[in-house]
């Protein structure tokens, strides 16, 4: 069987794995191509060069008077860099006049950036390359205290913002107290209306807020007023150097509290070339909807723009974002797997998962390619792309290349989403492809939970990563710094196995284990994984604890196979999905089903759910600190949330070993 990576021969150490790269890069770099290019100044220095006339940056057009978005508005790469130009001239006056002690101990400054995804989060962000200052992504998604929190921890003077976030800034800016100057993205006097100012008129933007910012000692001002600064008295440039600053991002939090995540720009360059010279994608479009605060949506933009790349934000508005790809007609998608199981389940009961005709046609079809892509090796089918998938994929524009994490790939906060990726024409699932050039990749052994590089037919353990892309550290945090890296060596926290293939796969991560009294360890998430395949179910949270023989789940149903099929097993045709979520006979009903359904999948009886709870609503709905703001699942949060309902569950389950209930269930989570 062929191999995709390179194995280092005799590089396997003591509780270590051999290294691993890819094999087209078998000493470690990422060749010449593109070696020019060391910071992210440079690349958009490069992005002009190939393609100055080229549309680069699209936003929707907004109607104010029936809120509805039309087609999209273009500025071209030349655009682009002449607001550069004047905008980064005008935070220079902007800094010295208003901020002048805000540098960092490294003599750089940063600029933080609060708003969802829009033209003027990238114009900001180029800007502050263009004067050596380093960004710094801002968000409110789990509440107004993170925003706050990141405001202090970045020790940042200067915010440029949407104009909503505006006045609770100003309400709260006692909690914030190094905060100097507040820079609108919209005008203040409303005279460029978008989706963002509707709720604002002239009089309560324009005068209201800057009477109050003047109050408060705060000086506010919009993005035209910064840019008339630098049209009146240009600056010079002072690009980055490789070994400056490039972006400060925070981790998602999913373990614990939020981390500054320090990014230089030869580490930053080095992942999005990386998986530039793996892709090799060109001329692409680009919907950006994942926030730019994290580094995944940056990531993807940054990559392309090597090739050349046309990037539309989508409206603001997550439900629009299938309207926002038929606009656009994107040919590439980076998307978090949660988003696109919500499509690939809607497309599915259209299609496979339908009733009648349509249904049985649409799984001749798709058996049909299916077996056209193994016999083969391509995707596209004469016959029923045209009578089926083509009207499927013009769901999503029609255009679609690649959509990654359909083309799977890893990284994390810590490498600026770069590690690994499938190859192009790779059609096989189940991992997440070969190490990126300039990416090494090795094994540790966890052997407390039953992983070995030594395992056989596949070394397994935990996934580490050696590359210039590593972050340089966690802002004001070295321990944890420290605890992160095994010499130069990134600890990912994850659980992999090498196939045969050389290609990579996922089990779990590390902190989602858990012991059950049996004294096995199961991975939550692998769980998890597993039982949300059954077509009754949406989402659940499954957990364990030492003194119990099994697991138990939270378990949200999916409300359109429930309902019907809950109608009939509660014998109640009028009953709502709360009182079927609550019914005994349900209940139980569903817990039999989910231990066949584990039956099936090979699942052991520990691993199989001993009793449930059944949330009717999800869980992003009940509570929205229970997921960060890519959307994942902060399983201490989860475990504090339901701690009630989770302490009944294991009482009903019964003890293993010892007699009394946990005090608090999200002690085992720790």
């Amino acid at each position: 069987m062929a191999t995709q990576t390179y194995k280092i021969p005799s590089s396997e150490i003591p509780g270590y794995s051999a290294i691993y790269r890819n094999n087209l890069f078998k000493d470690g770099t990422q060749g010449s191509e593109f070696s020019e290019i060391t910071t992210a100044y440079e690349l958009f220095q490069h992005h002009l060069a190939i393609a100055p006339k080229a549309e680069f940056l699209g936003t929707r057009k907004f109607n104010p008077a029936d809120g509805s978005f039309g087609a999209y508005e273009w500025l071209t790469t030349t655009d682009v860099a002449e607001y550069v130009e004047e905008f980064g001239s005008g935070l220079d006056h902007v800094f010295s006049k208003y901020a002048p002690n805000s540098s960092y101990a490294s003599g750089q400054q940063p600029l933080g950036i609060f708003s969802s995804n829009r033209t003027e989060w990238l114009l900001t962000e180029f800007s502050a390359f263009r004067s050596r200052r380093y960004s710094v992504g801002v968000c409110d998604s789990s509440g107004v205290e993170y925003s706050e929190y990141i405001i202090n921890h970045a020790e940042l003077s200067v915010v440029v913002c949407s104009i909503d976030k505006i006045p609770r800034m100003l309400d709260r800016i006692a909690l914030i107290p190094g905060l100097r100057v507040v820079i609108s993205m919209d005008r203040l006097d409303c005279s460029r209306p978008n989706s963002v100012t509707q709720a604002f008129s002239a009089e309560t933007a324009g005068s209201l807020l800057r009477k109050r910012a003047v109050e408060l000692g705060i000086t506010l001002l919009d993005m035209d007023e910064v840019l008339e600064m630098g049209r009146a008295t240009p600056t010079t440039a002072q690009p980055p150097t490789p070994s400056d600053m490039c972006t400060m991002c925070y981790s998602s939090g999913t373990t614990g509290a939020q981390k500054g995540v320090l990014i230089h720009h030869d580490g930053f360059i080095n992942a999005v070339r990386g998986v530039h010279l793996a892709l090799r994608l060109t001329d692409s479009t680009y919907l950006s909807f994942m926030s730019l605060v994290h580094c995944m949506d940056r990531y993807g933009i940054y990559m392309l723009m090597f090739g050349g790349v046309r990037v539309g934000f989508y409206s603001g508005d997550r439900a629009r974002i299938v309207d926002d790809m038929q606009v656009l007609r994107p040919t590439v998608l980076f998307a978090f797997p949660l988003l696109l199981n919500i499509i690939h389940d809607g497309m599915a009961k259209a299609t496979i998962g339908a009733r009648g005709i349509k249904g049985f046609l649409s799984r001749v079809a798709y058996r049909s390619k299916q077996k056209h892509l193994a016999s083969i090796g391509r995707l596209s089918h004469g016959l029923w792309d045209r009578v089926l998938f083509s009207k499927v994929a013009a769901k999503l524009g029609g255009r679609i290349k690649a959509i990654l994490s359909v083309l799977q790939g890893y990284g994390q906060t810590e490498t600026m989403a770069s590690g690994t990726a499938q190859r192009m024409g790779d059609y096989t699932s189940g991992h997440f492809g070969i190490p990126n050039p300039g990416f090494d990749i090795r094994l540790r052994s966890k052997p407390d939970i039953g992983y070995l590089v030594t395992d056989s037919p596949c070394p397994r353990g935990e996934l580490m990563m050696r590359s210039k892309s590593v972050f340089a550290e966690y802002l004001g945090e070295p321990d944890k710094t420290r605890e992160t890296m095994d010499g130069e060596w990134l600890a990912t926290g994850d659980i992999v196995q090498i196939n045969p293939t050389g290609t990579i796969s996922f089990i779990s991560r590390k902190a989602n284990y858990f012991k059950v009294g049996t004294g096995f360890w199961l991975s939550g998430e692998r769980l998890e994984n597993i039982y949300s395949q059954h077509p009754l179910v949406q989402s659940l949270y499954v957990v364990g604890a030492p003194e119990y023989y099994r697991a138990v789940s939270i378990v949200v149903p999916d409300s359109a196979e429930f309902i019907p099929w809950a109608r009939a097993v509660a014998n109640s045709p009028a009953a709502s999905l709360e009182e079927l979520c609550n019914n005994t006979t349900v209940v139980q009903e569903l817990t039999q089903k989910l231990r066949m359904h584990a039956e099936a999948n090979g699942l052991v009886i520990q691993e199989q759910l001993g009793a449930i709870f059944i949330e009717p609503m999800p869980f992003r709905e009940k509570n929205s600190a229970l997921y960060t703001s890519t959307l994942k699942l902060k399983r201490r949060e989860a475990a504090k949330f339901y701690d009630e309902q989770l302490k009944k569950l294991f009482t009903e389950v019964g003890e293993f070993d010892k007699p009394n209930v946990p005090q608090t269930v999200s002690d085992v989570t720790k």
